[in-house]
């Protein structure tokens, strides 16, 4: 496996942003998310479970799916997490993977369904399998 400064500049070469101090959660743009999970799979990181956030632009409102969360630290705008439907992976293929984030639809609490496809925003956010110790810059 990778060392902890390795996992950092990955996550700082595809603007990847832990939520916290932890590597649970590591938001990642789509225009990132393919070359991040590759990157992750080849230095020996688990990807145990994909959490589901909306990308907020900036001067712009929540489309009332997500809950709040952090300011983005690499676009303008911020996170606001769904707090619903977390996908478990049992893969370690990039492909097999990116099949789950492409294929993602979720059905809202008032019977709305958005989908990863059509809907810009929805953002995922890789749980990294790393020792326990480890705290995210």
């Amino acid at each position: 496996m990778i060392s902890k400064d390795e996992l950092d500049n990955i996550l700082a070469l595809y603007k990847a942003q832990p939520v916290g101090n932890g590597y649970i959660e590591v938001i990642v743009k789509r225009e990132n998310v393919r070359q991040l999970i590759a990157a992750l799979i080849l230095g020996g990181i688990h990807i145990n479970f994909i959490a589901w956030w909306e990308y907020v632009k900036p001067n712009t409102k929540s489309k009332g799916y997500g809950m709040g969360g952090p300011p983005s630290r690499y676009y303008d705008g911020w996170f606001s997490e769904l707090c619903i439907a977390d996908d478990e992976l049992e893969t370690t293929v990039v492909e097999d993977i990116m099949k789950v984030i492409e294929n993602k639809e979720i059905t809202l609490g008032d019977g709305r369904k958005i989908n990863y496809k059509q809907e810009e925003s929805l953002t995922p956010a890789l749980w990294l399998v790393v020792p326990k110790n480890w705290k995210s810059q």
